[in-house]
Parts: structure tokens; C-alpha cells; sequence
């Protein structure tokens, strides 16, 4: 798919609102596709009832400055987003923190110079409610995800707070 970031084209755009309507406009052809094939997948799921013991996590693995840098792009950064769906998962909510302010200095202390944002939840925050729904015992968890017990239980996500029930219940 082409032009899913705006890598190529992010210093053009900043100088022609042409290219970035171009930009806007090839990001929503795209999301639209990848939209029709979430539902495609969905419904597939659920006529071969395999919808509730699934679950579909998304993570990026860096961010983006919010800032541009001197070539009118943006550089990698920290603080990026992830998303998950599937047939027991409780939906419809943004966890972790929301940043108060996008500049450095902000009152949470989450913003940094050159639009740079510090993570508020680490990965292991959806991964470990994840793994224990998909049945991990606690015995195992540090095999699995051997991070986890580097954070403080109130930024990570048990089974209970992302799942309404267990796969196969």
C-alpha cells in the first residue's frame, strides 16, 4: 500500500498542501482497506465461531517525533501506540495515560524537547493480561514475558481488565 507513512513525502507536505491532501487521501484509502479487511476477517471468524476465544494485538515498535526535524520529516521516537480486538475482548476504551500537554515541560513530565514523548505503559501492559488469558500460569510468566516484573503492577493489565471472559470458557 502506498503511502502509509509520510517518510517520502513529510517535507513536501509542510510546503505543499497539494501533496498532503495526497498524503490525507492515500491514508484514508488505506485505512479504509485495512477497515474492510478487519471486518472480512471478523465475520469470518464468527461463522466459523472462533470469534470469542480470538484476540488480535497490534503493537508499533517506535513512534515518531511530533516535532519535524531539519529535513522536514520526523525522526523515530518513544511512546508509540498499539490496539486490540477479538470476540471477548473489553472494547471501546483508551488505556494508559494521555499526555496533558505535547510540550516539554508538560505538568506529567511525558514530553520532551523536538516532540518527543516518554511511554506512560510499557508493552508488557497488554501482553501480560494477554498471556494469562490465553492460559499461561503465573509459574510461567517470566519465561513469557521475562520484562514484566520490571514494572509496578499498576501499569500492567491483567486478564480481568482487558477480557470478558477466558477463550473456551
Amino acid at each position: 500500500m502506498f503511502c502509509f507513512t509520510s517518510h517520502v513525502y513529510q517535507r513536501y507536505c509542510l510546503a505543499s498542501c497539494v501533496v498532503l491532501a495526497l498524503v490525507d487521501k492515500s491514508l484514508i484509502v488505506n485505512f479504509g482497506r485495512i477497515n474492510a479487511a478487519m471486518k472480512a476477517f471478523v465475520s469470518e471468524l464468527k461463522v466459523l465461531g472462533l470469534w470469542e476465544s480470538t484476540v488480535v494485538v497490534q503493537f508499533s515498535e517506535f513512534a515518531r517525533t511530533l516535532d519535524p526535524n531539519t529535513g522536514n520529516g520526523s525522526d523515530h521516537g518513544w511512546g508509540g501506540n498499539h490496539f486490540m480486538f477479538g470476540g471477548a475482548v473489553k472494547g471501546g476504551r483508551v488505556l494508559g495515560r494521555y499526555p496533558s500537554d505535547f510540550n516539554e515541560g508538560d505538568a506529567d513530565n511525558l514530553a520532551l524537547s523536538r516532540g518527543r514523548m516518554i511511554p506512560s505503559t510499557p508493552w508488557d501492559a497488554m501482553l501480560l493480561g494477554t498471556a494469562e488469558w490465553f492460559g499461561i500460569p503465573p509459574a510461567d510468566m517470566d519465561i513469557v514475558l521475562p520484562m514484566h516484573k520490571n514494572f509496578p503492577a499498576g501499569v500492567l493489565y491483567d486478564k480481568a481488565a482487558l477480557f470478558d471472559q477466558t477463550p473456551f470458557a
